[in-house]
Formats: C-alpha cells, sequence, structure tokens
C-alpha cells in the first residue's frame, strides 16, 4: 500500500495535510528510491507499507543486516515528515566543504529516534525536537515580518490628501498600537529562544500569528475608509490643456454635427 500525505499552504497558519491511500498488489516488498520506506519531496511525503515483517535491509551492523518491517513504517515515516515540515536530517548527514556535498558519516548514527538506523525506536529526542522548535519559530517570524512589511508598503503607496489625512489621524493611534505589539512580541519571542525556551517560546507564536493578521486587518480596513474620500469629496475636475486640445475639440463637434444633423426628407414618386 502507499500512502501520499500532500500539503497545502495557508497564510502564516501554517501547512494543512491531505491524506491518499493507494493499494498496490504485489509479492515484492515496495520500497521508494529502492531503500526507503518514506521519501520526503518538495510537496508531499511518500510512505509505503509491505507485508514482511523482517526483511534483510542493505544496511549492515557488525556484519549483519538490519532487519526492517515493512509492515510498520512508523519510523520511516515520521523520519520524512519531520524532514518536511521542519527540515530535520540525520545525525549521521554532515556537510564537507571540501567536497561541496552532505557526506555520511555512521559515528553519529545514535540515539532512538527515527533517523537512527542501527535502533528500532522511533520516539523524538530532546536535541530534535528542540531543533524543529528553532524551525518554527524562525519560519514564524519571517513570516510575520514579510506580513507587516507588505501591509505597511500598502500603506505607504496610498496617495495623501487633505481631505484624507483627517481620517487617517484617527486610525494613527490604533495601526500604532497594534504595530508596537506585533513588534513587542518578535523582541519577546527572540529573547525566550535566545534563553533555549523554545516551549515558551512556541506557545507565542499563535498569539504572533494572531496579532500580525490583526494588524493587517486594520491596515485593509483603513485604505478601505481612504477610497470612498476619493470618489466623493474630489468635487473639481482637473483638464490639461495643450496645443492638441482645441483641434480635438473641433474634431469631436465636426463628427457630431454630420451624425446628428437633420435630413431633408425624401420626396415619396408612386
Amino acid at each position: 500500500m502507499i500512502m501520499v500525505l500532500l500539503k497545502g499552504h495557508m497564510p502564516i497558519a501554517g501547512p494543512h495535510w491531505k491524506f491518499q491511500y493507494f493499494g498496490l498488489f504485489t509479492g515484492d516488498p515496495l520500497l521508494v528510491d529502492k531503500h526507503y520506506q518514506a521519501k520526503s519531496l518538495s510537496d508531499m511525503v511518500v510512505v509505503v507499507q509491505s507485508d514482511p515483517t523482517s526483511w534483510e535491509s542493505h544496511l549492515q551492523c557488525n556484519g549483519q543486516s538490519l532487519l526492517w518491517d515493512l509492515r510498520r513504517p512508523i519510523k520511516a515515516a515520521l523520519g520524512a515528515v519531520s524532514e518536511h515540515l521542519a527540515g530535520l536530517l540525520p545525525l549521521h548527514l554532515v556537510y564537507s566543504q571540501a567536497h561541496e556535498t552532505a557526506i555520511e558519516d555512521w559515528i553519529w548514527s545514535v540515539g532512538c529516534n527515527p533517523f537512527s538506523i542501527t535502533s528500532q525506536g522511533w520516539h523524538i529526542s530532546q536535541f530534535q525536537s528542540d531543533t524543529i522548535s528553532r524551525s518554527y519559530i524562525i519560519t514564524t517570524l519571517e513570516e510575520s515580518i514579510q506580513l507587516v512589511n507588505s501591509a505597511i508598503h500598502h500603506l505607504v503607496m496610498e496617495r495623501t490628501t487633505e481631505q484624507t489625512f483627517r481620517l487617517f489621524q484617527s486610525q494613527e493611534r490604533e495601526l500604532v498600537n497594534k504595530y508596537n505589539y506585533v513588534v513587542g512580541l518578535w523582541r519577546r519571542i527572540s529573547t525566550v529562544s535566545g534563553e533555549l525556551r523554545y516551549a515558551d517560546a512556541m506557545r507565542l507564536l499563535h498569539t504572533l500569528e494572531d496579532a500580525s493578521q490583526g494588524f493587517v486587518d486594520h491596515v485593509n480596513a483603513t485604505i478601505a475608509l481612504l477610497h470612498p474620500i476619493h470618489c466623493t469629496r474630489e468635487r473639481k475636475v482637473h483638464v490639461v490643456f495643450d496645443v492638441t486640445t482645441i483641434p480635438a475639440f473641433l474634431i469631436v463637434l465636426g463628427v457630431l454635427w454630420i451624425v446628428l444633423r437633420p435630413r431633408r426628407p425624401k420626396p415619396k414618386i408612386n
């Protein structure tokens, strides 16, 4: 059986997942890329399940093949989802500056977690949990900053007039308060993360998301209030005259006279 986890995107609230199952009956073990029970792709996670409960894998330890339970791909699925959501990688993968690529150092393949090849456990360690938390914290902060900057850019692009200035002043205090609240959350989350209290920082992420969206909503509401002012209070029509204006008027009047001039009735001949 093949299980596909499709990821969809939502603004700042994070991804949501759709599960799709495909039945494929074959006598041989089913793997992804020959050696994997689960694989993280750019926009999905593929997990496969087969009948053998004790299958000799391509990996060995102390000269003996490691046995995989293809019936329960929980460990592989957790590892692939952790990699996809938080960029979590196995400990034995390191970056080689000399080769400018990732290399394998199996000395660091330790622990009883989804990425440990030589163990059967699949529990996330505290180190990996902190890594996932840091990834979510950085992602949420970056999305919040982009959202707030985009809203400020929309305000900057609005044309200021004498009629709209007073209306904007009535909304200015609330805009500043909401902006300062978001900036305060940025600083608080950064301080808490710097103290390695990732659990406390994670609890503030939903508050930051709501505050950022609240600032954006108030900016949009303020811009919506300014637009009717442009339509109803601008009574003057500014016409720019140049050397082509008078000839254009004459041409238009001539065309109208030709089209609308009274025509002589034709006599009827019986």
